[in-house]
């Protein structure tokens, strides 16, 4: 069986068939095509363009989504920057209009999943993903099993952190999010007139203290996980750390930095994510799977 995989992020909505075979199709397309009043039925036309483009239809559909869920993965609480999609009872509005069913899970397990089955998490047991794009997400991963926790586990953006009264884009005050994020970025690239893309490539001493203010924070969003599920393997990875320049040694060493001394030389093992967002394809099917098994 084919899947339709839709992952859903900050900038970007990127859809791929996944199945036994390699991906038949891809599509692109600005988030601003969701911010209307039915969501639904853009994605329901995404849908249909990918399955004509590919020549095929898919049997399933399974939807990354970068926010709150409910416990059963049926409902979106909150997407909080995607505010029209909060609310809204995705996996069953989207079975109803494409007429197959319809899986949602959190945008940074899938990416995790993948990188486990088929990327630099391999092998490993105990692996965290950390994901840094226009939000920041998690996803903790026990022989290849997400979390059993509640609704609102694994939510590192929200993770709170001393700060200076930033609002984040959940509402909340002082999360890590708004100093750790590609929107952190643009905020600094505004205040210094510059291109975002110069951003990590720029040699400017104003600019400077920033980048390491914002990786500082960044350590802080990983260590923080990383000292509480103790994991083998953490994947690193989201446009953020894919953007030109990015210095991910630097990251890495602020991330050691960070871990109590206590703990065992190279654990946890760091690694950029090898598979970019294709990842979420190979995850994908492993919700369909489980599903199966279910």
């Amino acid at each position: 069986m084919l899947i339709a995989v839709i992952d859903i992020g900050g900038t970007r909505v990127r859809l791929g068939l996944a199945g036994p075979e390699a991906p038949f199709a891809t599509l692109e397309v600005s988030t601003d095509r969701l911010r209307v009043a039915d969501p639904v039925a853009v994605l329901r036309g995404l849908v249909a363009e990918l399955a004509e483009k590919a020549g095929r239809s898919p049997g399933a559909i399974v939807v990354g989504v970068p926010g709150f869920m409910d416990q059963a993965r049926r409902r979106v609480v909150n997407t909080p920057n995607i505010r029209e999609l909060s609310g809204l009872a995705l996996a069953d509005a989207l079975a109803e209009a494409c007429g197959i069913p319809v899986r949602l899970e959190h945008d940074v397990a899938l990416l995790t999943r993948g990188e486990r089955r088929a990327g630099c998490a391999q092998g490993h047991a105990l692996v965290l993903g950390l994901y840094f794009g226009t939000g920041v997400g998690g996803a903790f991963l026990r022989h290849g099993t997400p979390l059993d926790a509640g609704a609102f586990a694994m939510q590192v953006g929200h993770i709170p952190v001393a700060g200076e009264g930033r609002v984040c884009a959940c509402g909340g005050i002082d999360c890590v999010e708004p100093y750790a994020s590609g929107r952190t970025l643009e905020a600094i690239a505004r205040e210094l007139d510059l291109a975002i893309d110069d951003i990590f490539t720029r040699a400017d001493p104003a600019l400077a203290p920033r980048i390491d203010r914002f990786i500082d924070y960044q350590a802080i969003a990983v260590a923080t996980p990383v000292t509480l599920l103790d994991p083998d393997l953490v994947v690193l990875g989201g446009g953020v750390l894919g953007m030109a320049g990015y210095p991910f040694q630097r990251l890495t060493a602020a991330i050691e930095r960070r871990l109590s001394p206590v703990r065992p030389r190279g654990r946890p093992v760091l690694a950029a994510a090898r598979l970019g967002w294709p990842a979420v394809l190979h995850g994908a099917l492993e919700v369909i799977e489980e599903g199966r098994a279910g």
